[in-house]
Order: C-alpha cells, then structure tokens, then sequence
C-alpha cells in the first residue's frame, strides 16, 4: 500500500507537528538567552540618497531633477500647489538642496488618493526607501483644510498602509487599491466638492481588507537590468534541494510579452515606467500618459486636465528640457539612477550568520545574488549589451531574491490575484535593505525579524494566526514553501539563530 504522503509533503507533515512541539519546548524554563532582533542601523545623516556609481553627465542631470520632482507636495494644478519654501514638509533640514523653491510642471491630483508626495511614502532611511516610523497619513489626511478621516488601521506609529478589497459587494473578485483619502474640504477645490470616503470601518469588520505597505526604491534600476534567462537559470538551480525543502516558485508573466514581471508584492509589474504611472495615477490619483483616465471624475472635485502629467511645451516657464518631461516620468528615471543599498561590515557573528544563512535554505529564495549583462568598457560595438545605461552593465546586484512568486499559506496570504500570483503567493522580496527598514512584511504588521521568519510557516487548515487579512477563505491554503527552512531555523541553536539575524541587520 503506498503512503499518503512522500518526500517534501512528509517533511511538511512531520514539520507540522515537530514544529509547534519544538517552539513550546524552547520556551519552557528559563534561559539565559534568546534571540532577537537587534533592530534597525541608524539612519544616514543626509536624506538624499546617492546615485548608482559612473552614471555619465546627462544621466546626473536627471538624477538631480528626480530628487526635486519626487520632493513635491502635489496639487490639483499647476496654481494650486502649496509648495513649502526652502525646506521638505517631513524633513527638518532647511539646507536640503533638493526642496522646491517654486512651481515645477506637476500636480494634478485627482479626486482621490493615497498621498500627496512620493516620499510621504518612500522616506525610511531616506528619500526612495520604506514606511517612515511615525504614519504620515495624520498628515496628509486634513493638508490644505481636507475633511478626510483617517481609518482606524492606520496605527499613529505604524506603517503607512495603503488598502486593497478582496471582493466586490456582488461578490466578485476585486483586489483594486481603495484610495484612502479625499480632496474634499481643500482649499484647492471647489466649496461644492462633497466626495465621501469609502466606509473602510464596515469592510474592515467583514474583513475584506488587504493591507500593503511602501517597499524601498533603491537599486530597482539594477534588478530590472537582469535578464530574464538568468531569472530563469537561478530556478532551475539547486532543484532538489528546493525540491527536497518543498521550495517551488515561478515567475509572474506579463501577458502583454510573455517576459517576468519583477516589481511590487506579488511581481505584477513588468518595469519601472509601468510601476511609475501606476504609482502616480493610484497613489496620488494624477493621470498621465501611460494611465490617462482618472480613477474619480467627480465634475464637482475633478478639476485637473485629463490626462495632467504630461510633457509640457505650452509655456514658457517649460523652456528647460528638464522641465519638460513629466514628473512621473523622472520618477521612473529617480528609480532607475537611484544606488543600491549599501551593506555594513559584519561582526564575526553575523559573518557567521551569513554562512547560516545559506545552509538552512533561506539563500535558495532569497538569492544573494545576479549579474546584469554587458560590460561598461566594451572593446566594440558588439560588446554593448545590456542596458542602455553603461553603469548598469555588467553588475552584481546583491538583491538577496529569486524575483519569483512562491506559496505562502494562510500566515501571510492577502487573498489578492494579481496577474499569475494567486491568493497566497508573494515575490520574495529583496533583503537588501532590510538591516534599516522598519516594518516588514507587505501588510506592515511587525517591526521584528524574528516575527517576520516564523510566520514564513504555515500549513493547510491553520486560520491565518496574526495575518491582518485571514478570511472565509484562510483554512483553503495549502503549505507554505518556506516551511522546510522555518523548520532547519527554529532547531538551531540560540546563538546561532541570532547570528542570522544580525546578519540581516547588515544588508
């Protein structure tokens, strides 16, 4: 008679019912020590990020006028903005050189939107990184005089969480971002503009709320520059002890070109200028030319152009070529310049914890690294592949992720689809970074490592634990794939346990 269970699924089950055994048995008695996170680095002493290294003159250029554009604090149009002088409204250090000193060719928010600047989102350690500590939704909820209330899962010192609905009130699929806020009440629209906020207090209690919270922006020129045969080589790679853990993953396609997506939570988005005009239209609810239509055209509170950021060459205030690009397009170009993260050195420890790293399986999804085509001296034309930008050629990008999607039970799942990534499935996202971001997670709801490894671990039946999202359909799920790992962490030792964690902190 066969058994019910083989291979990887047997590890699974044993897993399911060593695991909790081996918890509970760590935490009886007492212990003279036990791992934790060490916490984030402490932020740089400049909020400016730097560029990727060799970038040429032009490309500088560009860099330099992303820094300004993704520092304005939008408006409902080119008159309307209330641009501080001199200083960045989140940023105490009036020498910034980057804070707009006056208009510039953006604003354009429409009737709804997350927030009103990129880096309200994207500030932790500087501009273009995470979810800063204190939540800047109490800030951005009533700027300009707004009415706007501010959900009770925006925690006053928790991640800024955007909101996406699982189901429609048919029933049907959703999964669309719900904007949180309003431009009703502001001193930039018309007294007669009365748009309400979703009721988030009711979708909340039928739990059909999805949190995410911003991911750091740095590097993402380097990730997109890595081929996607080189995605697919490091699949392929290390196949049965991937196999033997119960890793699979996949790629997400993009339908439109057959080719991998790469960015966002569940790698929907096929390249940084889809990201970008995403990023514009759903978070600050501008239009442009990649997503022209508004997302609320309320004839009451919509009073931007249709679609608003876009070239401009109708004024002569524009005559600076700089000027005339649209700011959602030097997003893209801020994203694509902006450097990598930079690494601390590492204790013996964490030395230590690196080499673990790898031998209890995390390095088998969260890939140390890859390397991007091409050469930055070639010896001849033919030698010029990989990206256009020469500094980006021929790179390590030390990423620490497979950029593929992988099943993640019910601890983490969101019930969201999203392309190919189904309700439970998640890129794994790059650690690099991570030994300064603050919480963790696409949801937000830890600050501790320690908490984000175990709930890697999950298994068909189980509710969903502290999963902010879990629902009707939590119990569906089926193991999570990284329940072997979980599973080689948690039966080592204390000490190196922690050796891991303060090498994470050093990424």
């Amino acid at each position: 008679m066969k058994p019910c269970y083989c291979g990887a699924r047997s590890l699974f089950l044993l897993l399911t019912l060593i695991l909790p055994l081996q918890v509970a048995l760590a935490q009886r008695g007492p212990q003279r020590f036990r791992a934790s996170d060490p916490g984030p680095r402490p932020n740089p002493k400049s909020s400016i990020p730097a560029a990727v290294p060799e970038l040429n003159a032009n490309e500088i250029a560009l860099f330099t006028e992303s820094l300004l554009r993704v520092s304005e604090l939008e408006g409902t149009c080119d008159t309307c903005v209330q641009q501080p002088q001199g200083v960045l409204p989140i940023d105490p250090d009036p020498s910034n050189p980057f804070s707009p000193k006056k208009l510039v060719n953006s604003a354009g928010m429409g009737p709804v939107f997350n927030a009103d600047q990129c880096f309200t989102c994207h500030m932790q350690p500087t501009i273009g990184g995470s979810a800063r500590r204190d939540n800047a939704a109490y800030e951005v909820a009533q700027r300009m005089g707004a009415t706007n209330n501010v959900p009770s899962f925006e925690e006053r010192n928790g991640a800024f969480r955007e909101v996406r609905f699982k189901f429609d009130k048919y029933g049907s699929r959703d999964g669309g971002v719900h904007s949180l806020f309003t431009v009703a009440g502001r001193s930039d629209v018309p007294a007669s503009c009365r748009l309400e906020q979703p009721d988030f207090e009711k979708e909340l209690r039928q739990r059909n709320l999805a949190f995410r919270i911003p991911l750091q922006l740095f590097g993402l020129g380097l990730i997109e520059s890595i081929q996607d045969s080189t995605i697919r080589e490091n699949m392929r790679a290390d196949r049965y002890e991937k196999q033997s853990l119960g890793i699979e993953g996949r790629p997400n396609i993009n339908p439109n070109t057959g080719t991998i997506s790469r960015f966002g939570w569940k790698a929907q988005n096929a390249s940084l200028t889809v990201f970008a005009g995403e990023a514009y239209n759903v978070e600050m609810g501008i239009s442009n030319d990649l997503f022209p239509i508004s997302r609320n055209e309320n004839p009451d509170c919509n009073k931007a152009y249709e679609p608003f950021d876009v070239p401009r060459t109708d004024d002569i205030s524009y005559n600076n070529p700089l000027k005339i690009m649209p700011a959602w397009l030097m997003f893209t170009e801020f994203m694509r310049f902006v450097d990598a993260p930079q690494p601390a050195p590492m204790s013996s420890s964490a030395s230590r914890g690196q080499h673990l790293f790898k031998e209890v399986g995390c390095a088998l999804c969260h890939t140390p690294s890859m390397k991007t085509p091409g050469t930055a001296n070639p010896s001849s034309q033919w030698d010029e592949v990989g990206a256009h930008t020469v500094a980006l050629r021929g790179q390590t990008v030390n990423l620490y992720s497979d950029l593929l999607i992988h099943h993640m039970g019910a601890t983490l799942a969101d019930n969201i689809v999203q392309g190919n990534a189904g309700p439970d499935e998640f890129r794994t996202t790059p650690l690099w970074g991570v030994g300064q971001r603050i919480y963790f997670l696409h949801d937000g709801r830890t600050s501790d490592l320690m908490t984000v490894i175990q709930d890697h671990f999950s298994f068909p039946g189980f509710d969903g634990g502290d999963n902010p999202a879990r629902d009707r359909d939590s119990g569906k799920y089926g193991f999570s794939e990284a329940n072997g790992t979980v599973g080689r962490f948690n039966r080592l030792s204390e000490s190196d346990k922690q050796a891991i964690l303060e090498f994470l902190r050093t990424l």
